[in-house]
């Protein structure tokens, strides 16, 4: 395994990432929970329960559990945003301890250091900011370096091009040459940056 020690710190990377998902997810209007996202499968309210997902397993995983002891989406929560904001907030407490960084862990794609997991992380839950935000009409505010972070590792996993059924991403996407860092990575995790609620 390729020598991580030495990457940077995907920390404040992660937080970034977190602070810039919540506002597109919370607060969500009852009408519009099933409004449609990018991702095919997932309605807004589906998406979210993914979402809170996401932020469970980055606590679970860097307590030393398996991602998938959990849920692929959690439902059945009596207040959503307070379970989000909650999720959030524990994934990045847990996280503030060093020695989660070199540790191996246990993430989807197999075992890895902390810091290559986290940074995973990263671009998943920038990901799912955006198929939220262009759902409900309201734009991820991250910063490019936030984003770039979170890209590296996809683009070190996933194959480009075409991708095997049983990855949970889909075909890699061909991005316009006008894209932003935040639409180059969801177009090479399989979306169409173009997309609207309407296509």
């Amino acid at each position: 395994m390729t020598d991580t020690t030495s990457a940077p710190d995907p920390r404040p990377a992660f937080t970034a990432a977190v602070r810039a998902a919540l506002p597109v997810a919370l607060r969500v209007p009852a009408e519009r929970l099933s409004r449609p996202t990018p991702c095919e499968d997932f309605d807004v309210a589906t998406l979210r329960g993914h979402l809170l997902t996401v932020f469970l397993r980055v606590a679970h995983v860097g307590r030393g559990g398996a991602p998938f002891d959990l849920p692929h989406v959690t439902t059945d929560v009596p207040d959503v945003d307070a379970a989000l904001q909650r999720a959030a907030d524990d994934a990045v407490a847990v996280w503030s301890d060093p020695d989660l960084l070199d540790r191996t862990l246990t993430h989807p794609a197999g075992p890895m250091p902390g810091r290559a997991l986290l940074a995973t992380y990263t671009g998943e839950v920038l990901t799912h900011a955006w198929d939220l935000g262009v759902s409900l009409g309201r734009p991820v505010a991250v910063a490019d370096d936030v984003v770039a972070a979170g890209a590296a590792p996809s683009r070190r996993i996933l194959p480009p091009g075409r991708r095997p059924a049983e990855f949970p991403f889909g075909d890699e996407v061909p991005a316009p040459e006008d894209a932003t860092p935040l639409e180059a990575l969801v177009a090479w995790l399989g979306r169409d940056p173009r997309w609207t609620p309407a296509t």
